[in-house]
């Protein structure tokens, strides 16, 4: 659907791209060290997008149609991936879903394989879990639908969505 805005409302769970999480690689087609026309590539050269670029030299870019924030460091080399709950893909990582679930489900489903792993998890600064040792770091957002009469409203719920970070965050090119 390339140059098509496409609601959140209008994606059903089923049409949402299935994506796979590679710790401190990458996420779906998606891959750390990326410049930023190498991801819009990889996302089927989605048109609408909106960046800002700080003074630091780092940079990001929503791209709206497919839920996906690309977090560019120095180099202009893709650190991170952001995925937003309500219209990004559907990351799985093992037997874990992350993405759009109850909180509480996706920390104890975390906690369970982190121990089965042997890695240790931590909470970030709003709550959530965080595993360094995958590059995983998990935010909750409240849901939205739509009512009755088509419009747009809160629920009294929030689901999960994550940021997702190359090995290196903040230190220069992932690639040396």
């Amino acid at each position: 659907m390339v140059g098509v805005v496409v609601a959140w409302w209008e994606r059903k769970p089923g049409k949402r791209a299935q994506w796979v999480l590679d710790p401190l690689v990458g996420v779906g087609p998606l891959r750390f060290g990326m410049c930023p026309d190498e991801v819009k590539a990889a996302l089927g050269g989605v048109a609408n997008s909106v960046s800002r670029v700080a003074r630091s030299g780092s940079s990001w870019e929503r791209y709206g149609d497919v839920g996906v924030t690309a977090i560019h460091g120095l180099g202009m080399l893709l650190v991170a991936v952001a995925i937003d709950a309500m219209s990004g893909p559907l990351v799985r990582f093992g037997d874990v879903e992350l993405i759009a679930r109850v909180p509480s489900e996706v920390r104890a489903d975390i906690d369970a394989l982190a121990r089965q792993e042997g890695v240790g998890v931590r909470m970030n600064w709003s709550g959530d879990p965080e595993v360094a040792a995958w590059g995983l770091s998990m935010g909750a957002t409240q849901a939205w639908e739509l009512s009755a009469e088509g419009h747009v409203q809160r629920t009294d719920r929030v689901i999960s969505e994550a940021l997702l970070v190359a090995p290196r965050i903040g230190r220069g090119s992932i690639r040396d």
